[in-house]
């Protein structure tokens, strides 16, 4: 108890156990997001000449043709100085989709139509580009490029492209790499419409490895120097019993302890009964132990006789009595009760005629010679 009280006081409290942890140092998140709008030229019962019509899913062909809009980019981070190119484009293409995603890509043209170069951009900062393309015409080109591949079996496709290729240090690490945001503008009969993908973002972490401190319960934070604090108690309990000699046995105790020990082992040898009185001119052998008097009965192949009423062991053999008589078990008072006890019934006491025997008395002349065979 107290070897593991102290383990578990000392893993917890004094030298805890270590464990190795991810932490994240630092995060980071860049961001790209299209606005747009188109504004009434050709006056409509509906709109009139000069209304500007924000971020609509489809404009009219014929009423706002051009789409003016603006790319918007910012980074959010512990700290950082960025320097962006951000390029604007218009995309034209024919492309034959496939269920796997991998469809064919029949023609594919681009031309800018804005740029900016922003430096020491800082998190939290914006780029704003804006841009400016006639949808209608757009739809009119991108027909046109079809027709002279012969109309291919693809779907025309407009976009306009923002590529910004980002490069410097953001968090403490060095950043080159290129984002791309994409709105698309898909033709239709009498309108364009325009398929604003919202805020598209991009996030990133650095992580270290660190060591820390195994973090325990309160059971086990209370409880160990608990159990450590018992054990030391009961070790001082322990040695003050013994130098106080509390824990000393005594030779009576000592005796008593090896003739229980042996009465249970050599139980199977021995027979409980009542001698007759008239034995106590049988010469008699008085034996120093019980195992001794058992020794005597496996030797003859006789039974141990155990005197119930005089308290001891006794085996005949042929005219011959060999006896054993217990401890007295220690008492409180010591070892001398047992002399004084034996002093009083050494006595012959006599009771209506009658002497009783302090001792199982020994008769050569007796018949009957108890022996359980």
């Amino acid at each position: 108890m107290g070897a593991v009280g102290g383990y578990f006081t000392y893993t917890t409290h004094i030298e805890p156990r270590t464990t190795t942890e991810t932490r994240e140092v630092s995060s980071w998140q860049s961001s790209g997001t299209f606005s747009h709008q188109a504004t009434v030229i050709n006056e409509t019962t509906a709109f009139s000449e000069g209304t500007v019509l924000q971020n609509r899913s489809a404009y009219f062909r014929g009423v706002s043709p051009k789409l003016n809009g603006t790319f918007r980019y910012a980074y959010e981070a512990q700290e950082g100085n960025l320097t962006t190119e951000t390029t604007v484009l218009l995309k034209y293409r024919a492309v034959e989709p496939a269920d796997d995603g991998n469809g064919t890509t029949y023609w594919d043209i681009t031309r800018p139509i804005a740029q900016d170069r922003t430096e020491a951009l800082r998190p939290t900062e914006r780029v704003t580009v804006p841009f400016s393309t006639n949808a209608s015409a757009a739809i009119e080109r991108v027909q046109r490029i079809d027709n002279e591949h012969g109309n291919t079996p693809g779907q025309l496709g407009i976009a306009v492209i923002a590529r910004v290729d980002v490069s410097g240090t953001r968090n403490g690490q060095r950043v080159d790499t290129t984002n791309t945001y994409r709105l698309p503008i898909i033709p239709d009969d009498s309108v364009y419409r325009v398929a604003d993908p919202g805020v598209v973002t991009a996030s990133g972490s650095q992580t270290e490895q660190v060591t820390v401190p195994v973090e325990y319960g309160a059971l086990r934070r209370v409880g160990s120097p608990l159990l450590l604090s018992l054990a030391v108690g009961s070790l001082l309990g322990l040695l003050y019993a013994r130098q106080t000699g509390r824990l000393s046995v005594s030779e009576a105790e000592r005796r008593w302890a090896d003739y229980r020990t042996a009465r249970a082992e050599y139980d199977d040898w021995i027979t409980s009964g009542h001698l007759p009185s008239d034995t106590d001119e049988m010469p008699a052998i008085t034996v120093d132990s019980l195992e001794g008097l058992v020794d005597v009965a496996i030797d003859t192949n006789t039974r141990v006789i155990e005197n119930v009423s005089h308290d001891q062991y006794v085996v005949f053999v042929d005219n011959r009595l060999y006896r054993y008589e217990p401890p007295l078990e220690p008492t409180a008072e010591g070892d001398d009760g047992r002399a004084s006890d034996e002093h009083d019934s050494s006595s012959d006491q006599t009771k209506g005629g009658m002497t009783r025997p302090s001792r199982v008395q020994a008769n050569t002349n007796h018949s009957d010679n108890p022996k359980d065979h």
